[in-house]
């Protein structure tokens, strides 16, 4: 299964790439690489970031989860400065010193787990920052958030490797909004970074970039999924939620199948999970499986 993950996430970049501009991607300037000052300061880079679909990695850290698991603060982690250069490595393609870096950090005791939701994920939403205040293009922004998927993808096994790692039998769909074509590199690193937490718990993931196409229909038809986990940008297609939903719930084998909805609109106004066809709105990514087992179990007991 996680090759199927890897296989649909990379055929949605080429086929995203099919449509950037002609000629190769120029690195990003080392001169246009703002550092945090008091317009582009991290104050910015964390709305930024909390404003979408990571909101749920960033806003874990204001306080620890309500079911007692250690907060992430641990030694050697990340400054903002830090994601700054991060952030430069990664947009010129360095990635042998951007995995030894991770390498550093886990050596001086940082967790995996505290490396991607304080590193990575700001990391992907500077970059996003950066495509917004033009100062590099969206071919640079979807290539550096490629980049960034493959990082998740070299300490995938270091990830999951719990002594009390076991699999549960359970399947996730992890999909986008409908539509968001020119969000489509944020989304996917925010796919692939929440399927980690899922696979680490020992379900399956499965990602599908474009729920519009008819070969998402397909998959929805001929594979049996406990949950589908929708990565909201933001309010303006609630509709095609809505109606990508419709579709799920129709066209599925699973008659007590679950949706879950990431977005900061659905954590501020949950009413609109209902609204739109939902279950649930999902939150802490650490708790996102434990979410989706008791949705599961409310779901069964319903019959």
């Amino acid at each position: 299964m996680a090759d199927l993950a890897q296989h649909s996430t990379q055929g949605a970049f080429r086929r995203l790439s099919n449509e950037l501009r002609s000629g190769s991607c120029q690195p990003l300037a080392l001169g246009r690489m703002p550092h945090p000052t008091p317009r582009h300061g991290w104050d910015g880079i964390a709305n930024t970031v909390e404003a979408d679909i990571i909101p749920r990695i960033v806003l874990a850290h204001r306080g620890p989860p309500a079911d007692g698991t250690a907060p992430l603060v641990e030694a050697a982690l990340p400054f903002p400065d830090d994601v700054v250069r991060f952030t430069e490595l990664i947009l010129r393609g360095h990635m042998d010193t951007a995995c030894a870096h991770v390498d550093e950090l886990r050596a001086l005791g940082t967790s995996l787990e505290a490396i991607y939701l304080r590193l990575l994920a700001p990391t992907a939403g500077y970059l996003r920052h950066l495509w917004r205040e033009d100062m590099c293009d969206f071919a640079e922004e979807a290539l550096a958030l490629w980049r960034l998927q493959q990082i998740l993808r070299n300490f995938s096994m270091a990830f999951r490797n719990d002594p009390g790692h076991t699999e549960c039998g359970k399947r996730v769909l992890l999909v986008p909004s409908p539509g968001e074509k020119q969000e489509l590199p944020y989304l996917m690193f925010g796919l692939v970074l929440v399927g980690e937490f899922f696979r680490r718990e020992g379900w399956d993931s499965w990602i599908e970039p474009d729920p519009s196409a008819s070969e998402f229909v397909s998959v929805v038809r001929s594979q049996w999924f406990d949950i589908v986990e929708f990565v909201v940008s933001g309010d303006k297609r609630l509709d095609a939620i809505a109606s990508s939903i419709r579709t799920i719930r129709r066209e599925s084998p699973n008659r007590g199948l679950g949706v879950m909805l990431c977005g900061r609109v659905f954590l501020e106004h949950p009413e609109l999970v209902l609204m739109v066809g939902g279950d649930i709105a999902s939150g802490d990514p650490r708790q996102g499986t434990s979410q989706a087992h008791n949705l599961i179990g409310v779901l069964t007991s319903r019959g």
